[in-house]
């Protein structure tokens, strides 16, 4: 759900208050960037960086919306090959994916340099699992406390858990689930590779007709961002996706 793009939007508006609270800088290293907008949003604001994916097809696609961006460098390149230190590494609907999320984060905190901050959002509370979930290949959901607890074991501090899904987007969530037809799924891990590779490129759950006809309704989308990040930010166990910020040496 997090290419249907209020929902994006939504999480570079949490991210743009994160950088103005807590003073984030570049350089930057974006991790399973994607088709690069995060990278965009950053270096369009004058942040220079790094941007990486595994996926050849994300890879083209980042290339094509970073290309004015001469301060980004793209690469095609896995986490645990990832070289360098940065003062902000976003790592944007990753690690729930990942078999071992407990070396994945170690790895990410070894690209932190002291001081700097990591950038995490995934899918929270376990007990919403659904069936788009299952599609996308995701492993887990995370409860704020288990995150905090594997984030402090990799070493790092954890300073701030938004939920920025509720009420509007956790109940379009469950609209759709209910008013769906869970898309076929083939059978295998190269399969799930496939389904989660392709949730960063188009993903099932903006194939439905109203949800696409709401994404363009931006009219009233500037005014859920504040409402929810006024009043439900800190509701982590109400929606269904957290953005965390997490700080090394802190």
């Amino acid at each position: 759900m997090a290419n249907f793009e209020p929902l994006k939007k939504s999480i570079l508006f949490c991210l743009q208050q994160l950088i103005a609270r807590h003073d984030l800088r570049p350089d930057f290293l974006d991790i399973g960037c994607g088709i690069g907008d995060v990278s965009a949003f950053l270096a369009a604001q004058g942040w220079t960086g790094t941007a990486i994916d595994i996926s050849d097809q994300a890879v083209m696609r980042a290339r094509l919306n970073l290309e004015r961006f001469p301060g980004v460098r793209l690469r095609q390149e896995d986490l645990f090959t990832a070289i360098g230190m940065y003062g902000t590494v976003l790592m944007i609907d990753i690690l729930e994916h990942l078999p071992d999320d407990r070396a994945a984060l170690q790895k990410l905190a070894s690209l932190v340099r002291t001081g700097g901050h990591a950038v995490i959002v995934v899918p929270s509370n376990p007990g919403k699992w659904g069936w788009d979930d299952d599609f996308y290949g995701h492993i887990r959901r995370y409860a704020k406390e288990d995150l905090e607890a594997k984030l402090r074991n990799s070493g790092l501090k954890l300073i701030e858990a938004w939920d920025f899904t509720f009420p509007v987007f956790t109940i379009m969530r469950g609209i759709h689930a209910r008013l769906a037809k869970p898309p076929a799924k083939g059978p295998g891990e190269n399969a799930m590779l496939e389904r989660t590779l392709r949730s960063g490129m188009a993903p099932e759950w903006q194939r439905s007709s109203w949800v696409d006809w709401l994404g363009r309704a931006c009219f009233f989308w500037n005014w859920v961002y504040r409402m929810q990040f006024t009043f439900f930010r800190h509701r982590v166990r109400w929606g269904h996706e957290i953005i965390v910020l997490a700080q090394n040496g802190a």
